[in-house]
């Protein structure tokens, strides 16, 4: 599904993430899938979008590429090496070249340590560095995110939420990652802030060499900062295609969906764009459509579909679709 002159970072191959759901005596019931069967490819050094409605697993596949969560099957190659079955220490390096931004900057940060407490931490996660060499770096990394040195005495409750994504930031890039997980690192912000974090990631990718897998839901914003973009559906890739590409010729019938659910800035724009409706509601992740999950809700479903897995087909060269009725 790859061009081949480019390098693949992190790789997954038919990957799966399941989560037991038991009763109230502790039997499991059913399983929550909330990853399955997933093949994805990220390139060195690109922003790879990754979108869908809440609930659909796009925060579980990626704390399941950087090894946050075992797979339940399948498996997962960063920089050509299988690390699916890493356990413990051996994990550590792995650890140190794929970081996470967290959703949320206000409960991703101990109220009960200063900035330059919380940095300390990911420095002697990964080994020992003098104090003297430590506190240098730490400013370093302030600066670099947009905050003042001093900064490094305050704690949490000081900043406002942007400037605390900003630590969790620069708290991400201190042990030097190649790969950031940024887990909708915008979607706790002021939209005035919003945009001035999106930049700084950018230019951190540039002056850095970062490789994103930018999970969020805000469907302009993901536009902007992507390379390619994949679209999720209850645990499954549906789409995958570079960003303009998406965006102007969608193929699939819920990215369709999804992107005309856009609010268009000009009103009589909005007037003349059309809304593409869905049918019934989202299924629950413990009982999921047979065959392709989203036949329960597309009007294009044909007689095969409750019956029949899609898979993945090159339309047009980079851009690959799962759908049988296409």
């Amino acid at each position: 599904m790859e061009n081949q002159n480019q390098e693949i970072l992190l790789e997954a191959r038919d990957l799966c993430k399941y989560f037991p759901s038991k009763d109230f005596f502790g039997r499991k019931k059913a399983e929550v899938k909330a990853v399955d069967g997933i093949n994805l490819a990220i390139r060195k050094g690109e922003t790879f979008g990754l979108v869908g409605e809440s609930g659909c697993g796009k925060s579980t596949l990626g704390r399941t590429l950087i090894r946050m969560y075992d797979p339940t099957s399948g498996s997962i190659h960063f920089k050509g090496q299988d690390i699916t079955g890493w356990k413990g220490k051996k994990l550590l390096p792995i650890h140190r070249q794929m970081q996470i931004i967290f959703q949320d900057p206000y409960s991703a940060l101990d109220p009960h340590m200063n900035v330059r407490e919380i940095i300390r931490e990911s420095f002697n996660a990964v080994g020992k560095m003098p104090a003297g060499e430590m506190d240098d770096r730490i400013v370093e990394l302030l600066k670099k995110v947009g905050m003042k040195p001093d900064d490094m005495y305050k704690y949490a409750y000081e900043f406002s939420g942007g400037q605390r994504q900003r630590i969790g930031i620069a708290r991400a890039l201190a042990v030097e990652p190649e790969f950031l997980l940024c887990d909708e690192p915008i979607s706790a912000l002021d939209v005035s802030i919003q945009a001035q974090v999106v930049n700084m990631l950018e230019d951190l990718q540039k002056e850095m060499g970062l490789t994103y897998l930018f999970v969020a839901h805000d469907l302009s914003m993901v536009r902007h900062i992507s390379t390619r973009i994949g679209v999720m559906y209850l645990g499954r890739l549906v789409e995958i295609a570079d960003s303009d590409e998406l965006y102007e010729n969608p193929l699939h019938p819920y990215t369709k969906a999804l992107l005309s659910a856009i609010p268009a800035a000009d009103p009589k724009l909005a007037k003349r764009s059309s809304r593409v409706m869905l049918k019934g509601e989202l299924p629950s992740a413990l009982s999921v459509p047979s065959g392709c999950h989203f036949h329960t809700r597309c009007g294009s479903a044909q007689n095969g579909c409750e019956g029949e897995v899609p898979l993945m087909r090159e339309m047009s060269p980079g851009h690959f679709v799962a759908c049988s009725c296409i």
